[in-house]
């Protein structure tokens, strides 16, 4: 009987450290399990950080094509402003040649002017002396018609006067 009761308390005292066994595997599985979860959380944030790095590269990489665009865009734009630069002096020196040249374009049309009012005065002078010169002619040609006739009529006459003294 008393083995019997030891056996007893010993399958009690065994049954009672199973129960701890039992309770250390289900604490150990749940451990387990915890591990897992967090190594699958551990992985799904590797993954991500995974994925944020190269998504970073990408960006990075993009970032530095557009600085070196930028950087191109903004030499563009400084040989613009130079091809600006040199386009309006070019334009200033091309006005003040114009300018110079209306001025003078003024100063010929005004010699031009003043030729033909001097043209048309010569022309004028020209046309009252070939007047005159004709008026002149005729009156020449009329005193030597009338010396002719009083020349004929003298002749006409001598030979009468002489018969008469």
């Amino acid at each position: 009987m008393q083995t019997l009761t030891t056996l007893q308390q010993q399958y009690d005292h065994l049954a009672s450290q199973q129960s701890h066994w039992d309770e250390l595997r289900r604490t150990s599985e749940k451990i387990e399990i915890l591990t897992n979860l967090v190594g699958q959380v551990d992985n799904e944030e590797l993954k991500e950080l995974r994925r944020y790095r190269d998504r970073t590269r990408v960006l990075e990489s993009e970032h530095a094509a557009l600085q070196k665009r930028f950087k191109e865009q903004e030499a563009k734009i400084s040989n613009s402003e130079r091809a600006a630069l040199t386009v309006r002096q070019s334009l200033a020196q091309a006005q003040q040649r114009s300018s110079e040249w209306e001025r003078r374009a003024k100063e010929y049309e005004g010699q031009v002017e003043l030729i033909q009012t001097k043209l048309d005065q010569a022309e004028q002078t020209h046309a009252q002396l070939e007047a005159d010169h004709s008026l002149v002619k005729l009156q020449l040609e009329e005193q030597e018609a009338n010396d002719r006739l009083s020349q004929a009529s003298w002749r006409l006459f001598t030979p009468f006067t002489s018969c008469l003294s």
